[in-house]
């Protein structure tokens, strides 16, 4: 028989480092240098006219970036497992909150992408407290223009609960973050504020999904916004006066 001839390559060790540069030109201009360089990671505004970043790769590449930026202070840190380098702290698009009854009582959580609202019934509501996971489950696209929706509707009827902006997060980009049943996003609404998550549990025509409040200086451990803010951001009315507006109906 013949030798077996076994070619090891070495593989570049990945290593990571955050950084503060106090003046470093536009966010893409880094996006665009550290993707060139094969880094992954991040990078976002400091509010005081630096940059923060956080990248990892290979050890060159790391320095490579460091040099283009003309940062003098870094930091080693443990890798994360990013698969894109981003800016975050920048707003993805719109999100809502529907307050809804219909044959069941539910929340509508939608969320801003690629031109329309992807939705999630949400059964109890969203929380603010990160040890309650709350079962979600996906829902058709709505359009844009449902957003402002308020009234009654037969028997039942819609307030918009919540509303405002959202930051897309996480170490994958979306919306393979959401094709893959875990994302991660920061929300800023008038009620809800701060990072969350969606992990789907069960794939399908009606997959089903968490909604979890993330654990940062937004979280209120043990509170139940749902029942201490039911009023309607737009109208001040709860979903009950909406649904009592109407005679014969509620």
């Amino acid at each position: 028989m013949g030798a077996v001839v076994i070619i090891c390559r070495r593989v570049a060790a990945v290593k990571a480092i955050r950084a503060v540069v106090p003046s470093a030109g536009p966010l893409s201009a880094t996006v665009e240098e550290a993707r060139a360089l094969e880094l992954m990671g991040w990078v976002r505004e400091g509010g005081d006219g630096s940059i923060r970043l956080h990248a990892e790769g290979d050890e060159r590449g790391l320095a490579a970036l460091v040099a283009f930026l003309g940062a003098t202070e870094t930091e080693e840190v443990a890798p994360e497992g990013h698969e894109q380098f981003a800016i975050r702290g920048v707003s993805a698009g719109a999100f809502v909150v529907q307050e809804h009854q219909a044959t069941a009582h539910h929340f509508d959580l939608r969320l801003e992408l690629g031109g329309v609202m992807r939705s999630w019934a949400v059964p109890k509501g969203p929380s603010l407290d990160p040890a309650v996971k709350r079962f979600a489950v996906e829902v058709a696209d709505h359009s844009l223009d449902h957003n402002a929706f308020e009234g009654a509707r037969g028997t039942g009827g819609v307030i918009v609960w919540d509303r405002g902006t959202y930051e897309q997060g996480g170490r994958v980009a979306w919306p393979e973050a959401l094709e893959r049943g875990h994302a991660v996003f920061v929300l800023h609404g008038e009620k809800l504020r701060g990072g969350f998550a969606l992990q789907r549990t069960r794939a399908g025509a009606k997959a089903q999904w968490l909604l979890i409040k993330r654990r940062d200086e937004e979280a209120r451990p043990g509170s139940d916004i749902v029942a201490e803010r039911p009023r309607s951001v737009l109208s001040e009315r709860t979903l009950e006066e909406i649904m009592g507006s109407v005679p014969g109906d509620g």
